[in-house]
């Protein structure tokens, strides 16, 4: 994997691992916790399929951030900044920049960018217009279509 890739899984399997900690409230020596699963992922078919993997853990994660209180949002963060790993404002800077992407381009390429698209769909519709609802729907299911 390139350098940017390896630095972006770090940072994925960091990131997760603390919500999985935080949030989730799962035993860092749980086989479950994230980073056991990742390395076992590593070891069994590569870090690139991992990379894979925490793209989507991580965009789960985000998704499950509206539901939340604003303490555990806070509690999250500072361990993110304690941990010097990626903080929730990147995460959905990052994340808005792929959303940003997907409907440039007017199609989803990747299960990530299905999950990132639908995450939005369902978490967003009284935010969202007819025709951006429209626009999303007819993308996600272009891609069903296409897998």
């Amino acid at each position: 994997m390139s350098p940017d890739k390896e630095r972006e899984y770090a940072e994925l399997i960091s990131f997760v691992g603390i919500f999985a900690t935080q949030i989730l409230k799962i035993d860092l020596a749980d086989p479950v916790h994230p980073a056991n699963v990742a390395a076992h992922i590593v070891s069994t078919v590569g870090k690139s399929q991992a990379l894979v993997g925490a793209r989507q853990a991580a965009n789960d994660a985000i998704e499950s951030l509206p539901d939340l209180s604003q303490q555990q949002l806070a509690t999250l963060d500072a361990e993110l900044h304690k941990a010097r790993a990626v903080t929730l404002a990147e995460m959905h800077r990052r994340y808005s920049k792929q959303y940003k992407v997907v409907l440039k381009r007017g199609r989803i390429c990747n299960e990530t960018e299905f999950y990132l698209v639908k995450g939005i769909l369902d978490s967003c519709t009284e935010s969202l217009n007819q025709d951006e609802q429209a626009v999303l729907s007819s993308l996600l299911l272009g891609f069903e279509q296409s897998s």
